[in-house]
C-alpha cells in the first residue's frame, strides 16, 4: 500500500483529534474552519478504500499496523460524531427554550402600570448559530 494512503489516515486522525479538542475547549469557530478539510480527507479516504481494504486483508506487520490505524480512525470518527450530535441536540434545545421563554415573557406586548400595552420590545430576537 502506498505511503499516501497512510498519510491520509494520519492526517484525518490528527484533524479529528484537533476537532474534538476544539469542541472540548469551546472553540467552535475552529470546528467550522476544519469542516472543509475534514470533508476532503474523508473523500480521499473513501477513494482509497479499495486499496486500503486489500492491504488490510493481507498478513504481516504492515497490514497489522494499517488495521490498527483504521480502528483508531474509526474510534475517533465515532467520538467526533457523538460529540457533534450532542452539540446539535443541545443547540436545538436551547433554540426551543429561547423561543418558549420569549413567547411566555412577551404576553404579546409589555404592559404599563395602567394595564395598557406598551410598544417597547422586551428583548430583540437573537439568531442561534445552527451551522454545526
Amino acid at each position: 500500500m502506498s505511503r499516501a494512503n497512510h498519510d491520509i489516515i494520519d492526517q484525518l486522525s490528527k484533524l479529528l483529534r484537533d476537532e474534538i479538542a476544539a469542541v472540548g475547549a469551546g472553540r467552535l469557530e475552529e470546528v467550522n474552519k476544519l469542516f472543509p478539510q475534514k470533508s476532503a480527507l474523508l473523500q480521499k479516504l473513501q477513494d482509497a478504500s479499495p486499496a486500503l481494504e486489500k492491504a488490510a486483508q493481507e498478513s504481516g506487520t504492515s497490514a497489522e499496523r494499517l488495521r490498527e490505524k483504521l480502528r483508531a480512525v474509526q474510534e475517533l470518527i465515532r467520538s467526533d460524531l457523538a460529540i457533534l450530535e450532542r452539540m446539535t441536540h443541545a443547540t436545538g434545545e436551547i433554540a426551543k427554550e429561547l423561543s418558549r421563554l420569549r413567547e411566555r415573557q412577551s404576553l404579546n406586548g409589555l404592559y404599563g402600570s395602567t394595564g395598557t400595552t406598551r410598544q417597547e420590545v422586551v428583548a430583540p430576537a437573537t439568531q442561534v448559530d445552527q451551522t454545526i
